[in-house]
């Protein structure tokens, strides 16, 4: 692939594009104001640069690149944007902006559930673990995307916790993001009796607890067959 021409500088490919970062810029201005005091100096898309390298190389912080800011200040940005789930707010409105250019409601209404393991390294040793249906030690990541592919909800954690147990917490995760979610397909090895140990009472426990955290609209699931299952939450179906 040819190097973009409006990459700033001809250095790594992690590098945000001019495209790229009048798209983040004003979503990061407005989640991350500087009110008080002098005006910031430092470059937030250098910032974004420099994690991103972070990211795709996995080098110690102290061995970035000379060319970025000091390696303590982006680590500061980077625990405060972390903390103040500022990543996960510039996905949200990324992709409410593109469903909007797309002609779609700015939430979506149905997800796709699926699970990935991928071997891990020796710094997640202490959160790695053994899958033992894909035979791979390390790390296992569950996403929630709309229909269209796009990003809702990701959760990294121990590849042995079953797919039941951890797409439980990928619900609560999920209706914290967006409530506007009726129907979630799922891979087949995920049913519905194993979400919620096979017991309807305990489908029912869970679904008033998660009703506590979130407001929550009919959802239903996609069973393996390819059926869908009965409405989870109130009695009007959301097809009706």
């Amino acid at each position: 692939m040819s190097w973009p021409k409006e990459t700033p500088y001809k250095r790594y490919p992690s590098d945000l594009t001019d495209e790229e970062w009048e798209i983040v810029e004003p979503i990061l201005e407005k989640l991350d104001p500087y009110t008080t005091g002098r005006p910031r100096q430092v470059d937030l898309r250098e910032v974004l640069n420099a994690i991103f390298y972070l990211n795709k190389t996995g080098c110690q912080w102290r061995y970035l690149p000379k060319c970025f800011p000091s390696h303590t200040l982006i680590s500061y940005y980077y625990h405060k944007w972390i903390d103040h789930n500022i990543f996960e707010q510039i996905n949200t409105q990324i992709r409410q902006q593109l469903r909007k250019e797309l002609g779609r409601n700015e939430n979506p209404s149905a997800g796709i559930i699926d699970s990935q393991t991928v071997k891990g390294t020796p710094e997640s040793a202490q959160e790695s673990g053994f899958d033992g249906g894909k035979l791979i030690k390390g790390r296992k990541r569950h996403i929630v995307v709309d229909t269209m592919g796009y990003l809702i909800i990701a959760l990294v954690h121990a590849a042995n916790i079953h797919d039941s147990r951890a797409a439980r917490e990928v619900l609560v995760a999920l209706f914290s993001v967006v409530d506007t979610i009726k129907k979630i397909w799922q891979i087949a090895l995920i049913k519905v009796r194993n979400l919620f140990n096979g017991s309807k009472k305990s489908l029912t426990a869970f679904l008033k607890w998660l009703k506590k955290i979130k407001p929550l609209k009919v959802f239903r699931l996609c069973l393996g067959d390819g059926s869908w299952s009965e409405p989870l939450l109130g009695s009007v179906d959301p097809d009706a």
